[in-house]
Parts: C-alpha cells; structure tokens; sequence
C-alpha cells in the first residue's frame, strides 16, 4: 500500500484540503506528523511519499534517490507574520537562542538568517529565560522583532520554501503530480499578508505573500536554501534539485 506522510502544519492546510478523498480513492494511507518526521520516514522509507521542509529532502537526499514534485508547496515571500525572531527584555547578548520547536526547519533557518546578516553563530538552549532571542511561529497580537519571510527575501530575494512534496524513486505509485493536485485548493494560488499598523504608525505597513505554486522563484529559493545549509554543514553533501518527471 502506498503510504503518504503529511505534516501537522497549519500553513499548509491549503495543499491538503481534499488530501482524505484523494488518498480514498486510491487506496493509499495517511499517515501524520510533524514537517521534519515526514522527512525522517520518506528517508527510512517507512512512506512513499511525504510533505516535507527542505531540510528533509536535503538530509535523505544523499542517501535516497528523490523527486520533487513541481505543483504545489508552501513558500513565504517576505513578510508574512509566520516565523519570527524576538527579544525579550532580559536580553544581554546575542548568543544564545530558544525555540518551542529546536529541530524544525524554521529554526534551522533563523539560526541561519543571524550567522549570514550578522555574523552570529546561535547557540540553542532549553528555556526562554536564559535566551537573548526566540525563534518560532509567530502568536497571535505578538510581532516578532525580525519576520523570518522578510529576512530570508532580504538576504536572497527570493521565496523561502517551507514544504514542498517529495516523492521515492521506487515507489509504485504512478499518478503522483495527479494525487497532489487533487489534494489542493485549485483555486487559491497564493495569500496576501499585510502588516497591522496603528495610523500613528512612522511607516508603511509591510506586505508579502505565502505561496502554494511552484515556481522558478521558488526553486530559486530552494536552491539558496540547501546552499546555506551545506556552508554552514547542516548538509554533509550539496544535494541537487530533482524534479518529478524532468531527472
């Protein structure tokens, strides 16, 4: 049975919106978790198929013969109040760093964000009381210091991929590029995201999108991305970007 691992991500809620009837009516498996364990059971080949971050792909990559399939995904093109970088009050430095979800992708690309624009290498510790910054999803009438969208445009101009579907070589499923369409709202093609400013507010609201389309900006942004994280050797190999029916 084809098995397909998708993440519990609130982002991509618009990639899997009919992904129950999909897998229904080809008698394939769901199976849940978090963005970076989809990644972890596509690479033990534990699914066939999973929604993972680039990180994922990238780790498994080296050792698994992958594809990327080239429809839908989640992308942030610049700001996007998702993922931010906070400091809280108690702040001394600029060492040392908390986060709710250390391992995830999003994390992986704030610690980056710092070591590129600022020269600062982020150690991780276990409490926020100890931290001089917070990486994680944004809450809610909480802005972040530094939006994580915004950043990554800044430093790359162009989209930071946070999911995007991955599929094994030697699954035996064939109608793959079909089974991601079907799951996904065909009609919303991406989400505009403005910034709330009070009218007393010394500048103008800061605006982007999220993505669900890839796209050559995309693949733009994947490639920095992998990039960025063999020169930091977060990545022991430089993977190459394989696409479903074109590698």
């Amino acid at each position: 049975m084809i098995t397909v691992a998708v993440p519990t991500l609130g982002l991509s809620a618009p990639l899997l919106e009919n992904i129950e009837q999909a897998a229904q009516g080809r008698g394939w498996q769901i199976r849940r978790a978090t963005l970076d364990e989809c990644g972890d059971l596509l690479k033990s080949n534990m699914v066939d198929i999973a929604l993972t971050s680039p990180y994922g792909y990238g780790k498994g990559v080296a050792a698994v013969d992958y594809r990327i399939i080239a429809s839908t995904c989640v992308a942030l093109e610049d700001y996007t109040n998702s993922y931010g970088i906070s400091f809280p009050p108690h702040s001394k430095g600029l060492s040392r760093a908390y986060s709710p979800e250390p391992t995830a992708f999003s994390t992986i690309i704030g610690r980056l964000i710092m070591a590129e624009k600022f020269d600062v290498a982020l150690e991780l510790v276990s409490s926020a009381d100890h931290a001089d910054c917070i990486i994680g999803p944004v809450a809610a009438g909480e802005p972040p210091a530094m939006d994580l969208g915004e950043e990554w445009f800044d430093t790359v101009e162009s989209p930071l991929p946070m999911a995007l579907w991955v599929v094994r070589v030697d699954t035996e499923a064939t109608d793959v590029e079909a089974f991601v369409s079907e799951c996904a709202n065909q009609q919303l093609l991406h989400a505009h995201v403005s910034e709330l400013v009070p009218l007393s507010a010394d500048h103008m609201p800061r605006e982007g999108r999220i993505l669900y389309r890839w796209s050559s900006e995309v693949e733009e942004g994947l490639t920095a991305a992998l990039h960025t994280m063999f020169y930091h050797q977060l990545l022991r190999e430089l993977p190459a970007i394989k696409l479903y029916g074109k590698d």
